[in-house]
């Protein structure tokens, strides 16, 4: 296992830093004329090493931490998943979005083991995430949530998470939402009247077989009847009206 770096001290440096026009370098990268110098070489397109990338990594740069928890990852040994984890939530909290299913994926590797310092920290990471609307970090976290793995089961915030990813715009977590409702959980009997707003959420989806579902459902719920479909475009390919004329094939037009 790789030396345990304190990702709360990281990250309260991180967001301790100055606002500023352009990019805010963490306080341990502005103040380090080699920590500067690396970053601006990673930057330019050259290759860091792994001690390079972990030093990046550790003083808050999330561009460092994402590419050093894939090296991590690539090595293919369960040992490295919990390290992993640990920077590709440094760099997810750093805004590096597309870290975040790495991260989610990671957590539900079935070999590895994680440390109870880094879960917690990794949480903390998700839970900011879906307080910002961040819609897979909120339907990630209440999966694991729901299935009491790596974190400990708690259907009430996972149920508060799913409705978190519907209101942005997650359709999938409307639905799993609404049947969570519906059919109950371990210790919690079926509430079919608290499906209504996770399926309007589901109703508002394009996908006209997700729609069918969530109105069928909503029909078998008291005061479901009065929710509606949203309204779908219509299909170009049908709509004729509103397709240009067919011009004439000219003379030196290609077959």
């Amino acid at each position: 296992m790789l030396k345990l770096v304190n990702i709360g001290l990281v990250l309260a440096l991180a967001s301790s830093a100055p606002a500023r026009a352009d990019v805010v370098l963490p306080p341990a990268i502005a103040g380090s004329p080699t920590l500067k110098a690396l970053r601006k070489s990673m930057l330019a397109g050259r290759e860091l090493s792994d001690v390079q990338l972990q030093r990046l990594a550790d003083a808050g740069e999330g561009l460092a931490a994402a590419r050093y928890g894939k090296r991590l990852e690539q090595r293919d040994d369960p040992a490295f998943i919990d390290d992993a984890a640990h920077y590709y939530s440094i760099a997810v909290y750093q805004g590096r979005d597309f870290a975040l299913p790495r991260l989610l994926a990671t957590l539900t590797d079935k070999e590895a083991e994680f440390t109870e310092g880094r879960l917690r920290n990794i949480r903390g990471v998700l839970d900011r995430a879906a307080r910002r609307g961040d819609a897979k970090a909120a339907a990630g976290l209440a999966e694991m949530l729901m299935k009491g793995d790596p974190y400990e089961m708690d259907i009430p915030r996972a149920r508060e998470l799913l409705l978190l990813a519907a209101a942005g715009g997650d359709t999938k977590a409307a639905m799993k939402l609404a049947l969570s409702h519906i059919q109950g959980e371990p210790g919690l009997p079926p509430d079919p009247a608290s499906a209504l707003p996770a399926l309007e959420y589901a109703l508002a989806s394009p996908d006209p077989g997700v729609q069918a579902m969530a109105l069928a459902m909503a029909r078998q719920i008291p005061g479901g009847e009065a929710l509606q479909p949203a309204a779908l475009p219509a299909s170009p390919d049908l709509d004729r009206s509103k397709r240009p004329p067919v011009r004439p094939a000219l003379e030196g037009d290609a077959p």
